[in-house]
């Protein structure tokens, strides 16, 4: 069985990659790809990744979990997709490392369902909007708590990505900037279903009211649709276009105020930012899907 583990990161897809893909579970069973309902699935992955004693395992978790996701046997892959299967939304940073108890609970779920052909897939952020995101959502005491020990210059995506290497070797892992969502979004979508070449989806235009204004989406879905793309590079094009006319500030404006950083510290956060993506192309066994 293929299964492909969507691993997030928090404040980055919400949702929206499983929604997309449950809206279409009959066209990706003809597939063979089964999309389970959240409720199927959570609460038992969950507990698996947060096993501390491996021994704790039943041998046959793997097919525990696909029996209670309901996954025919008639399926060669499984999508599933949490970010909490890298932590609770409070783990996602401390001090210097982003999930830093990631790799412990990857490798649990590697014991777990290590017998299976296992992708693991990430999308990663600039630390510049991610921290002050994550700030905003927790209560006062714990962000002060956070903040007051973060090292936001030391924070690498790279090392996490390298770390989760360490835990889960043989899983193939592919990873994509939040930032550039909009103009691949299409491909990922492909990537985490592995669904057929040529595979239209109901609903995956959905993701651009996230970023446009009302009705921005419509209109490109109805443009592309009755002038298709003749290949990726003319899709991203039609939808840069789209996003200089339609484009909703609001919806994309990013509130750094809960982290305190000025200018000169947002556009630093976002050098190392952009010189950690230069590493992490430059790795072995990691696909990262670009404009």
């Amino acid at each position: 069985m293929e299964i492909s583990l969507h691993l997030g990161a928090h404040l980055t897809d919400e949702g929206r990659l499983l929604r997309c893909l449950s809206a279409n579970r009959k066209l990706l069973a003809q597939q063979g790809i089964a999309v389970p309902d959240l409720a199927q699935f959570r609460d038992l992955l969950l507990a698996m990744a947060g096993t501390t004693d491996p021994a704790e395992l039943d041998p046959e978790a793997d097919q525990i979990l696909l029996a209670s996701a309901d996954i025919p046997d008639t399926a060669r892959r499984a999508v599933f997709s949490d970010p909490k299967l890298l932590s609770w939304k409070g783990g996602a940073v401390r001090i210097d490392q982003f999930y830093p108890n990631a790799p412990g609970r990857m490798a649990t779920l590697r014991r777990a369902l290590g017998a299976n052909q296992v992708e693991l897939f990430l999308a990663i952020r600039n630390p510049a909007s991610f921290i002050p995101a994550l700030l905003h959502g927790m209560k006062p005491g714990k962000a002060k708590s956070v903040l007051s020990k973060l090292k936001p210059q030391e924070l690498r995506w790279s090392r996490l990505i390298a770390d989760l290497q360490d835990a889960w070797p043989e899983a193939r892992l592919t990873l994509w900037c939040d930032e550039d969502t909009p103009f691949i979004w299409h491909q990922i979508l492909a990537h985490v279903s592995g669904h057929k070449e040529g595979t239209q989806l109901a609903q995956s235009y959905d993701w651009f009211d996230e970023v446009m204004i009302d009705g921005g989406a419509q209109k490109l879905e109805a443009y592309l649709s009755s002038v298709p793309p003749v290949d990726e590079a003319h899709r991203q094009r039609v939808i840069a276009a789209f996003l200089d006319k339609f484009c909703d500030p609001e919806k994309i404006d990013v509130d750094v105020s809960s982290a305190g950083w000025d200018a000169e510290m947002v556009d630093l956060l976002s050098e190392l930012y952009d010189a950690d993506l230069a590493a992490i192309a430059d790795m072995q066994a990691v696909t990262l899907i670009q404009p």
